[in-house]
């Protein structure tokens, strides 16, 4: 597995579909956590970004999952500015700001179930984690409950998790749909997923908002439809209501089916912060490489 390019992916398609909004009428969706509006410059990335890499550093460090020093990362991040461009974070609500602010003073994670998927940023680093140890949900359910522990959207990135993980282990795009979800998750919140998992996604049943329903519905409408690379930023460039949540998961995925090309290539170059996004990607492939080989 090429772990660099699964990572490049997800944050080039974070800064991608941060430069789709910023590139909108309006600047609504872009804001810091306390909703300031700001003119995103190219090349940032999100909040999303920041927790992918504040896992890949930790469990690198480590060299285990430990889910209190990812938050204490992710508090670094606001307090600090690490991980972050210039100290500016992307795409965090006040929701995950709070719990943060409050884990930083009390050092005790308050359980919060909420709608917010940034949790989404810490599944790459899981599914590499697993695909060179044991595919469990000891090492998935508490890295990414540490900031929402509502169980639809935890199924729903299990999903994405599952299918990122069968396609690393070579099953094709419409194969790896075939996804058992476990009985740790009710029956009611399983049956939310039943018509994405059978791959009935229509292009005039996709909402564009931050559900995670919804955002699967478009990963999965993308990546099924989609021959090439060049198909999937058609597709991405031309939706309406796009953002750079549905962008991030898309363009990882879509790097491990179709490869890294000369446009993700040129994406790459415009990136921000490479020198510590490169420092975080080669330690944490040490830690499997050295392993495996």
């Amino acid at each position: 597995m090429n772990i660099r390019d699964l990572v490049l992916g997800f944050i080039i398609g974070d800064s991608f579909g941060l430069s789709l909004l910023n590139n909108e009428y309006s600047y609504d969706n872009i804001k810091l956590h306390n909703n300031t509006v700001l003119n995103i410059k190219g090349g940032n990335y999100s909040f999303l970004t920041i927790n992918l890499l504040a896992t890949m550093d930790s469990i690198s460090l480590n060299k285990k999952i430990i889910s209190n020093d990812i938050v204490d990362r992710l508090c670094m991040s606001l307090i600090v500015g690490k991980y972050t461009v210039d100290r500016k974070v992307y795409g965090m609500n006040n929701i995950i700001f709070n719990l943060l602010e409050k884990y930083s003073k009390k050092n005790v994670i308050c359980e919060v179930d909420n709608n917010d998927i940034s949790s989404i940023g810490r599944i790459i680093p899981i599914v590499i984690y697993n695909y060179y140890n044991e595919d469990t949900l000891d090492t998935l359910i508490p890295v990414l409950s540490v900031t929402n522990t509502n169980e639809l959207v935890l199924v729903g990135e299990f999903i994405l998790y599952k299918y990122i993980l069968n396609i690393l282990n070579g099953y094709s795009k419409f194969k790896s749909l075939k996804i058992s979800i476990p009985d740790y998750f009710t029956e009611s919140s399983k049956k939310v997923y039943k018509s994405i998992l059978k791959g009935n996604i229509f292009y005039d049943e996709i909402v564009f908002d931050d559900n995670i329903v919804n955002i699967l519905k478009i990963f999965f409408y993308v990546i099924l439809n989609s021959d090439n690379m060049n198909d999937v930023f058609l597709m991405m460039s031309n939706f309406d209501g796009y953002n750079n949540i549905y962008s991030s998961i898309i363009l990882s995925v879509a790097v491990l089916i179709y490869g890294f090309d000369d446009a993700l290539l040129g994406m790459y170059k415009k990136l921000k912060n490479k020198r510590d996004i490169n420092k975080i990607i080669k330690s944490y492939e040490r830690m499997f490489y050295e392993k495996v080989y």
